[in-house]
């Protein structure tokens, strides 16, 4: 059986188009966002999240959902 798929956008409002994005293990908040993975990685770990889930926003305006 599948997992439903969770729309985040509204999460990701004013993230640029392109960016690196942690949100938090229970998918509810935005944790951090950065051009370079390496630094969205950084910056999820300074906020205290350890397991964030790692995403990229695409380049055009489309909806991202997390499967």
């Amino acid at each position: 059986m599948f997992a439903a798929a969770k729309d985040i956008s509204k999460l990701l409002e004013g993230v640029p188009n392109g960016a690196w994005v942690a949100v938090s293990h229970d998918e509810t908040r935005l944790v951090a966002f950065a051009a370079e993975l390496q630094e969205v990685l950084q910056k999820s770990k300074q906020a205290g999240e350890d397991y964030p889930v790692i995403v990229r926003v695409p380049e055009t305006g489309a909806t991202t959902l997390l499967l």
